[in-house]
Formats: C-alpha cells, structure tokens, sequence
C-alpha cells in the first residue's frame, strides 16, 4: 500500500488539479490552477498566482488569462490571447543626455537542471468512451516516493472506472475533474505504471487529455505530460492490422520470427512423428497413430509452411497426396492398407528431397526408410490395456 501523504500535500496537490474556474467581481480573483492549465500552457503556477504554489489572487497576467471566455476549454488559446496589451509609448521628450558607459553585465543565470521524471498519457476511442494509460518514468539515480499521480477528465465526459491500478499503488479519486492515484514510489532509472481509467463520451466535444504527476521526495517536484488526443476506432483498426500484417509474413530479420524454429528442426519433428505412428500402427495402437498423423503432422507442416513460405506449394502437395491416405487408412484401422500409404508418404519425402537444396548441396543425400527401432525405449506402443 502507499505510504501516508500528508493531509497539506493532498490538499496542494488536489488544488492544483481541480478542474474548476471561480470567478470573483473584483479584480483580484481567483481561480483554482488545473492541471491542464499547466500542461497546455507550458506554465508554472507562479505564472498567474501571486503564490507560486498556486491559488489564491491571481497576478496581472493571470486576471488577463481568466478574463478570456475560453480559458476553461481552450487553456492554450485563452494563455495566448490573454497577453496583456503594451503599455503606451510615451511622449516624446528633450533628448536624454549621453548614456553612461555601460556597466559591466552579471552573467545569466544558469538553466535549471530538467527533470529526470517525465509523464506520459495515451488513449485510443471505443464507440461513446475513450480509455486512457498513464505511465512514470524515473530516469534520475534516486527513487521518488509519495507520488500523486492524475489524469484529466475531458469536459462533458463522465468518469467510468479505472481499469488498472499497478502494485503499489491505490486509487484516490475521480473528483475534481481528473482520475488520480497514490503510488509508493517509482525507482530509479524504472517506471510506473500503467494508470488506466475510462470515460464516457456523453457531450463531450474534445477527449483530448493531460496526465500530472506529484512527489514529495527526495526533493519535492512535479511533471504533466503534453495534451494527448486518444486515437479513433478506425486509427486503432489501422494499427492492429499493420500488426497483424507485420506478424503474419515471414522475416527473419524480426526477432520475433527469427526465434522460430528453421526448416530442419521442424523435419526432426516430422521424422518423429513418423517413427512414432509407425510403431503404434505396428501395435495396433491407431489412436495413437490418429493422433500423431491427424494432429502433431498437420500442426508440423503449418509450422514449416510459416517459417518457410517458400516450401508451402510442396508441403501442401505431399499432405495431399501422401498424408491423407495414411489418415484414411488409420481410419479403417487396415493394417496393410496403412503400410502401402506409410511407404508412398516416404516415398513422397525423398521426392521432395531430390528437388531440394540447401546451401548449393542437394537435400537428396537424406534418404527416408521405414524405422526398424522405436525412438523412444520408455514408451509402450500398444498403449494402455
């Protein structure tokens, strides 16, 4: 479970997420900080809060931000339009004397270091709901710990559930305009994660989302991601076929591809098989000859035809010609029939060896035969009595 946040640290952290905008009459108003405020204008609370935690009155360039009628729904438009007017040139006047020479300059200050810990938030839209992730990642060499961590709830949607809650964590609240969790912490150069909530559409124009992130040590900080619009349904349909597409044909340069076995430890397996139903068709075992021929073959050759596209118009040729009556055969449970159809499927391998290459050498120096010793000395062919 979490660790106890401290009931200032709640009521900081939560101010700075509300989504809500209070308008006074006069002039010094005040308006409670969103995240997305923060996230799609790219400025601290001090911007538009006489305290930079935020809260309370706001600044010159913050009355000029609330004053737009748009701030609550286009935070970043509403930012810029709320520029404050220039002042008035002044009139002209006598020509000022002769500037002193001029001083010597401080040197600028140096840049604040960024912070190692970032905040991501994707989505994708599912008929009339949208589902969100939000993921932390720590790449400083300490751990943050006390984390508030929160994503944004689009206005005119209706919070649904959260969907996953990560060990280590536990859900807070959906108040206030955004979903938000309590994490342990997040170790250093590791993550956290994923956050995922749902939402219904209900009137909601814009399902774009921000994702925020609070902690208190070891020094205190804080981190939003950038606006992030979920991808549409048919933008979803588009990636996972893009996938599929991807998985579904044969490359080896693709680790995943290349960790699949190669032609010659797929015919290790067919030679097995082989030496299996021979002998259980011997013992007139045929449901063991059924399931070695009808299943472990059948699956052997789609492996081989996968791995190797470019032996499928042959293999499939020697399952129909070759496999089938052996299946037939196990079928009737005719021993002598299932000999003929054993020795013509051999037959069928050596012709498709002599055709073959591998590295420039013919493939035709393997030669197939019936086995005259059972693979396996712990198996009793015939089966249980």
């Amino acid at each position: 479970m979490p660790r106890f946040i401290s009931e200032r640290t709640v009521i900081l952290v939560a101010t700075a997420v509300v989504a809500a905008a209070i308008a006074m009459a006069t002039q010094s108003t005040l308006v409670a900080a969103l995240p997305q405020y923060a996230t799609a204008t790219g400025q601290p609370c001090a911007t538009c809060h006489v305290n930079p935690a935020g809260g309370g009155t706001l600044t010159a360039r913050g009355q000029a931000f609330a004053a737009v009628p748009t701030h609550a729904s286009n935070p970043s438009a509403a930012f810029a339009q709320g520029d404050p007017a220039p002042a008035p040139a002044p009139a002209p006047s006598a020509p000022a004397p002769a500037p002193a020479a001029p001083r010597a300059q401080p040197p600028a200050p140096t840049p604040a270091p960024s912070s190692p810990v970032s905040v991501t938030i994707a989505g994708a839209v599912a008929d009339d709901s949208a589902s969100y992730v939000i993921m932390i990642r720590n790449t400083g060499s300490q751990a943050i710990e006390n984390v508030y961590v929160a994503g944004s709830i689009p206005a005119g949607a209706t919070f649904g559930s959260a969907t996953n809650t990560p060990a280590g964590s536990a859900f807070y609240s959906s108040d206030g305009g955004s979903a938000a969790w309590l994490v342990d912490s997040v170790p250093a150069n590791g993550s956290a994660g994923p956050f995922g909530y749902k939402v219904a559409r209900d009137s909601a124009p814009d399902l774009s989302v921000a994702a925020f992130a609070h902690w208190q040590s070891p020094d205190e900080g804080t981190a939003t991601s950038p606006v992030e619009t979920p991808i549409s349904a048919v933008q979803r349909l588009a990636i996972d076929q893009a996938i599929n597409d991807k998985l579904n044909t044969s490359d080896t340069n693709l680790a995943l591809w290349y960790l699949q076995a190669g032609t010659g430890p797929r015919m290790d397996d067919l030679l097995r098989h082989f030496n299996i139903v021979w002998f259980a068709a011997q013992a007139g075992n045929w449901g063991a000859a059924d399931f070695e021929v009808g299943d472990q073959v059948d699956s052997t050759v789609g492996r081989i035809k996968a791995r190797n596209t470019r032996l499928a118009p042959a293999m499939d040729a020697w399952m129909q010609d070759s496999i089938r009556p052996v299946e037939d055969a196990i079928k009737t449970q005719d021993l002598k029939q299932f000999n003929a159809a054993y020795d013509h499927a051999v037959d069928g391998c050596n012709s498709c060896h002599a055709g073959q290459t591998s590295g420039g050498v013919s493939m035709k120096v393997f030669k197939v035969v019936r086995p005259t010793t059972p693979m396996f000395s712990n198996l009793d062919y015939k089966g249980a009595p």
